[in-house]
């Protein structure tokens, strides 16, 4: 199973305003919001995930929900990876949208801005049960209600080379990003990069520079923290802290692991499986200078979510099994097959040893301990409304700060505009 990024490009916010006036679902009639008895025919409806590892599981989950709730049938459908959000704005659009649907919270803020989403928050009496920057991941701005249990979850850690630290005279791994900022100056003195990436402002936003990328209508992650950390950025860029490869392109996805794991930079971020699934597999001599640490600031949360359809004709059928599918016990269940997840739920966070495989690294192992914890304070990052062309864009204008040719202010002001420009809705 891909990892996926709640970062997707192209909100097709214009597009979902058009459907506020659709209905959809299908079934026995019940008042909407989870009243009246739980009987009836509901459609589910899974983001590429029908294949020969996952496909047992829903059918399980199926047979136990219509075996616990006699006179119900759950009709299970899987949509293939590629178009997604397109698929889902035209099912909403034809008043076909499922009844229970898989969604990450972009797409949900489509859905849930045009009215076709059920406010979990007032019709559940369980959703205090859920991690809850999961559940916060599916409020949004300018819009009242929580549209999605959280469902499977992952996170990113710090992963550290204590060889290349230790070159730079630093003896253990910094505490927070202020403390990498500083051993970062330190390692350059000594010839040794600590980034190969520049930040953007979701990583502003991480490490609290930016409390939030967008408030109450507007784009607000041109702070002066903020504008601070890019200078800081330029400086350790003329000392070296920083690699070419940083500003070409103004960094691609995953360079600063691959970078890592050559040994070419002190301090990279990846997921809680990295030891195992990366590191021993990939760079197995590096192993032995690798440490991990927690998050900084607010850790970044990465979320898939299960809704409910506000028009569904058996509302509290549909209710019913999204509760179901993603209660403790089956969360557990799912993240067993989906290695280096995470469950939605803070009991299923209790213990990671029950669901997470069994390290083969000792590393690996405190690696899920920490990811484990650190899901009670992980925030998604970003917002709906900021688009990957805005990220693109903000990059582009950090990376001329970073080599001086305008301020970190300056970067982040552009970068706000052009956003705001953009913005759709």
């Amino acid at each position: 199973m891909k990892h996926r990024s709640t970062a997707v490009a192209g909100l097709a916010v214009a597009a979902s305003l058009v459907l506020a006036g659709c209905t959809g679902g299908g079934g026995a009639s019940a008042p909407s919001g989870g009243d009246g008895e739980i009987g009836g025919e509901i459609t589910f409806q899974t983001w590429s995930l029908k294949n020969d590892k996952f496909t047992p599981y829903f059918e399980d989950v199926v047979a136990a929900f219509e075996k616990e709730h006699p006179g119900t049938k759950v009709k299970w459908i899987d949509q293939p990876g590629d178009g997604y959000e397109d698929k889902i704005l035209q099912q909403a659009e034809s008043g076909e949208l499922p009844d229970v649907i898989n969604l990450p919270p972009e797409y949900a803020y489509s859905l849930a801005s045009a009215d076709q989403l059920l406010d979990l928050g007032s019709a559940s009496k369980v959703i205090d049960d859920y991690v809850a920057g999961g559940v916060a991941a599916y409020q949004y701005d300018g819009v009242e209600g929580s549209f999605a249990f959280p469902w499977y979850l992952g996170t990113e850690l710090n992963y550290w080379n204590k060889a290349l630290l230790a070159k730079g005279g630093v003896t253990e791994a910094p505490k927070d990003f202020d403390e990498t900022l500083d051993a970062a100056e330190k390692l350059a003195a000594a010839g040794v990069p600590m980034f190969s990436s520049v930040p953007s402002p979701k990583t502003l936003q991480i490490v609290g520079a930016s409390p939030d990328i967008f408030k109450d209508g507007e784009f607000v992650f041109n702070t002066p923290e903020a504008a601070k950390i890019v200078d800081r950025y330029a400086e350790l860029y003329k000392a070296g802290a920083i690699t070419a490869e940083a500003l070409q392109g103004a960094g691609t996805a995953n360079s600063n692991i691959n970078i890592f794991n050559t040994g070419g930079v002190a301090w990279t971020t990846a997921g809680p499986n990295y030891i195992d699934k990366d590191v021993a597999v990939n760079a197995p001599n590096l192993l032995p200078d690798v440490d991990v640490t927690n998050g900084f600031g607010n850790p970044p949360l990465f979320v898939q979510g299960i809704s409910v359809s506000k028009n569904s004709k058996n509302s509290a059928t549909a209710l019913a099994f999204a509760e179901f599918v993603t209660n403790t016990e089956n969360q557990i269940a799912f993240v067993k097959l989906a290695a280096g997840f995470f469950p939605g739920t803070i009991a299923a966070n209790a213990d990671p040893s029950v669901f997470a495989e069994a390290p083969v690294n000792e590393l690996q192992g405190t690696a899920t301990t920490l990811a484990a914890a650190q899901m009670a304070d992980a925030k998604q990052t970003g917002a709906p409304q900021y688009t990957e062309a805005m990220e693109t864009y903000a990059k582009q204008q950090i990376a001329l700060a970073i080599t001086g040719e305008i301020s970190g202010q300056e970067a982040l002001d552009k970068a706000v505009e052009y956003a705001q420009q953009n913005l759709v809705g």
